[in-house]
């Protein structure tokens, strides 16, 4: 008796530590979160990293409000013959290939000799906030002796809108541009009053030529009753002054407002000559601190409104030019091999060191370097290449690098910032730095014993992708009266771009959820906002999807709280509740974002959406794609807020899904198109016939719009099987690369298009997702491995990563280091590869989960999409592929299969009641 219970108890105890428990990372405290909420900054991310828009290496940014950025990188090449500028806007030979997930390296190749017979790996070390640690490898495996060349350049660089001009002040007087207002409102409300574009400020206008780069303009005050307000501080010593106004009116022309505030109440005339000029108002305040001064348009021809100063004697405002300054000022000590850099314009002092034995420090006085370097290569001993002297490179080359066949050699360098004393004292640390990290592997991103079997022909495609994605991060970016760190769909795309951010998201879900949260507030707006989210480019909320899928990952009520009201301030604007939103303006319930953009889905050259962009007179022609994803929208949104308890919020989706979705079946299905329709409208917003091809006859959306209501949930049957037919079919869309986004039977497909004739990872993630949620698990495998099969192909061949492939032969392109549209390649990779992955569509919301040590064994609560009718579902786990496993859901038994060693594809009981699902191993 004795001993079955002591080996109950171990037994006992061994469950108990093995037990999976719900647990969150701890970044995501309500305190953290909040702290992201007046920035759309990266603000975990180093002042060092992968930052330039020009040249790729790693850059500092000296003070985040500036725009201004430091730029070092490595040029490597043959010697007196060739140099490979890393340009990240065009193929310059260089790659993106290594990059944490953390930023502590990134690593770049340089192929001299395709492919990998002569070649630089250099790595970028992040040691801390002040100090990088610069490691190249290089590698002969050609058969010839070689003579290479290692040049380390730096340079400053100024914001694109860097003002030309600034204002003399001695007396110290007190600025203020007139985008620092509290309110500015139009009489009559613009169509994008909530939603300025690029997330600028109402009215902004940024330009070098003014002030500060920026003013009020676009019209502001061209009809009566447009106003403006601002907060000023009256200072003791300027209870009497002057308020002199920097602004601009066409010439000849009049603008009168009414002047309110500081004890006064008057009309004052801007009159204009065309250019900038100087208005002085006298006031004289009782009192010191802050007060409110108000200006309303009485009608005339607008207003430019560069700023104000607050001045205790001048009447004008004086105007001196500012000026870049390119060259520093540099310290050499080439015994010790250090330099130090100081630049005019921003504070620290910079930092370079080396341990080449050959080196030589030279200048070149060039705004860029991609042919004037190449054409100065002969020039081996000039101190300093004359070029156009808009810009100044400061550069250490270091030659010969002399290497026998089937040989490497590795060289280190440090650039550091900080005061003098500090980078000075830095500048010693390069050997000892040198030993710390050739303790550390950069080899890998993922533990072998975290990969199910057949992972490793993927790995290369992943790494590079991973690397693309994280090195497509840029600043300065501008939005919202700030500069940030951004993720861009790749560098060439220097901008904001929300349906790309949404899809860059998915990727960083997978990668650095700390990261993936902050980016998802990039493009999300707190309360006070004018703009209901960052718009720029197409308005498709994947925002929405990505908040789903890392609430899925993470399990936080704390971050669904926080990002809730902001995603649905997203969805609201696109459904047409949200201040002035012209989404819903016809009386069919069907959506359409034109005033906003000419793009619908992403999709450029879609046929029907292209001819409307041609004939800006056809009006009022609404896609699918808009109101179908709508309503999958309110459905997530719904599930959060039936976990965030909001009542009214459910009522208000219930009626948008059944308006919308009745809208759709009522006028939108072509059924001898077989696809849902364009569809056509009269003056007075009334539906009255489906777009055609006006060449052909033929229904215009014979494509991936036409089936996006598969995504909403809404089909009947019949409409499900046709469409799934339309996908799948090799007469449609189906080609062996992929889907088509446009049915390849269609008279207007082409096979020389951007999108027309070109299969794209992005809405195959949204089909992929959507096939589980119909419980088509193998039509949802057959979208992931083709595309993760396509992914390989090409980025193996080529160690690019391109935007979409040509159908007829699965060849990339587009621009050749992107990140944003391609994204989906990382979660189909874990969803089928890499254990402790669990993966649904779109209609199961994961409340908790939690995978056992070796993820032999899951416990996860689940919850469901109850505005859909209870049908059964799929999702993907991907196991431990050593072990054979059972299933429970609500503790009965569910139907699995073990697609391939671990990887289970559960199908889930036609429920639409919370449960637990279990497995464990056999």
């Amino acid at each position: 008796m004795k001993k079955h219970f002591i080996e109950f108890c171990v037994a006992f105890f061994l469950s108990v530590i093995t037990q999976p428990s719900y647990s969150q990372p701890a970044f995501l405290s309500e305190n953290n979160l909040q702290k992201m909420n007046n920035t759309h900054d990266l603000t975990s991310l180093s002042p060092w990293g992968p930052y330039s828009n020009r040249y790729a290496g790693m850059s500092h940014i000296p003070d985040m409000k500036s725009g201004m950025r430091y730029d070092f990188f490595v040029v490597p090449g043959y010697y007196q013959r060739k140099a490979l500028i890393p340009n990240v806007r065009y193929e310059s030979d260089y790659y993106p290939w290594n990059v944490s997930n953390d930023y502590s390296f990134v690593t770049y190749r340089y192929e001299l000799e395709w492919k990998d017979k002569v070649y630089a790996d250099v790595t970028y070390f992040n040691i801390d906030t002040c100090t990088v640690l610069i490691k190249a490898d290089y590698v002969n495996n050609s058969d010839m002796d070689q003579s290479l060349s290692m040049n380390l350049l730096s340079n400053i660089n100024y914001p694109a809108n860097y003002p030309k001009f600034k204002i003399n002040n001695p007396d110290n007087d007190e600025w203020y541009n007139a985008l620092q207002y509290k309110t500015l409102e139009h009489k009559t409300k613009r169509f994008d009053d909530y939603l300025v574009y690029d997330g600028c400020l109402r009215d902004e206008v940024r330009n070098s030529e003014f002030i500060d780069g920026r003013i009020i303009g676009k019209n502001f005050g061209k009809e009566a009753g447009d106003f403006v307000t601002y907060n000023i501080n009256i200072r003791p010593d300027k209870l009497i002054g002057k308020i002199v106004f920097l602004y601009r009116v066409n010439k000849g022309k009049n603008m009168p407002f009414r002047f309110t505030g500081l004890d006064q109440d008057k009309v004052i005339n801007f009159k204009g000559t065309g250019e900038f000029e100087s208005l002085a108002i006298d006031y004289n305040a009782t009192t010191p601190g802050n007060k409110e001064i108000k200006l309303v348009s009485e009608e005339g021809p607008g207003l430019d409104l560069n700023g104000f100063l607050l001045s205790a004697a001048s009447s004008s405002i004086k105007i001196v030019p500012q000026e870049k300054s390119y060259t520093p000022e540099i310290a050499e000590n080439n015994r010790e091999k250090h330099l130090t850099i100081k630049y005019k314009d921003v504070s620290p002092y910079y930092g370079i060191t080396w341990d080449a034995d050959s080196s030589f420090i030279r200048g070149v006085s060039n705004d860029e370097l991609d042919n004037f370097f190449k054409e100065k290569i002969p020039d081996r001993f000039t101190k300093i290449w004359r070029g156009n002297n808009l810009g100044y490179y400061v550069n250490v080359y270091i030659r010969p690098i002399s290497m026998k066949p089937k040989t490497s050699k590795t060289f280190y360098a440090l650039v550091c910032n900080g005061n003098k004393s500090f980078v000075e004292s830095s500048l010693k640390r390069l050997e000892d730095l040198k030993s710390r990290i050739k303790q550390e592997s950069t080899d890998h991103l993922y533990q072998s014993e975290e990969l199910r079997p057949g992972a490793s022909q993927y790995l290369l495609g992943q790494k590079i992708m991973q690397a693309a994605l994280l090195t497509n991060i840029i600043y300065p970016t501008y939005t919202q009266n700030n500069y940030i760190r951004h993720y861009s769909p790749g560098k060439w795309f220097d901008m904001l771009y929300t349906w790309d951010g949404g899809f860059i998201n998915l990727g960083l879900n997978e990668i650095n959820k700390q990261i993936a949260t902050e980016y998802l507030n990039t493009y999300t707006t707190p309360k006070n906002s004018q703009s209901a989210f960052i718009e720029h480019g197409t308005p498709l909320p994947v925002q929405i999807y990505a908040l789903q899928d890392l609430c899925n990952k993470t399990q936080s009520k704390e971050l669904l709280e926080y990002f809730y009201p902001r995603v649905k301030k997203f969805y609201d604007f696109i459904s047409g509740k949200y201040e002035n939103s012209t989404t819903r303006k016809l009386k069919s319930n069907l959506l359409e974002t034109w005033d906003y953009f000419y793009n619908s889905g992403g999709w450029d050259d879609y046929p029907p959406q292209k001819h409307l962009d041609a004939n800006p007179a056809l009006k009022d022609i609404t896609p699918v794609v808009t109101t179908a994803q709508a309503i999958r929208e309110a459905k997530i949104l719904r599930m959060m807020a039936v976990e965030l308890n909001k009542k009214e919020d459910i009522k208000v989706y219930d009626k948008d899904i059944n308006d919308f979705s009745k809208a759709i079946q009522k006028y939108t299905w072509d059924k001898n198109a077989g696809y849902f329709s364009y569809m056509e409208h009269d003056k007075e917003g009334n539906p009255t016939h489906f777009f055609i091809d006006p060449v052909s006859g033929k229904n215009y959306n014979m494509g991936l719009d036409g089936a996006y209501p598969l995504l909403s949930g809404i089909c009947s049957p019949q409409q499900k099987e046709i469409l799934l037919d339309k996908i799948f079919s090799p007469k449609h869309m189906w080609t062996n690369f992929g889907i088509s986004v446009v049915d390849q039977s269609a008279p207007y497909f082409r096979n020389d298009g951007y999108w027309n004739g070109a299969v794209w990872m992005a809405h195959q993630w949204f089909m992929w997702k959507t096939m589980l949620d119909l419980d088509r698990p193998d039509l949802a495998n057959k979208i992931a491995k083709t595309g993760l099969d396509t992914w390989k192909r090409e980025t193996d061949e080529s160690y690019h990563t391109y935007e979409h492939f040509q159908i007829d032969n699965g060849r990339g392109a587009g621009l050749y280091q992107f990140g944003g549209l391609s994204s989906p390649v990382i979660p189909w990779f874990n969803a089928y590869y890499k254990t402790g992955t669990i993966t649904t569509g779109f209609e199961i919301m994961v409340n908790e989960f939690a995978f056992n040590k070796d993820n032999s064994s899951l416990k996860a609560t689940l919850s469901f999409d109850n505005a859909t009718a209870a049908h059964q579902r799929s999702i993907l786990l991907c196991m431990n592929p050593k072990n054979r496993y059972k299933v429970f859901f609500n503790n009965k038994a569910v139907n699995v299969k073990e697609q391939d060693k671990g990887l289970l594809v559960i199908q889930l009981p036609a429920t639409n009641k919370k449960g637990v699902l279990e497995i464990s191993a056999m």
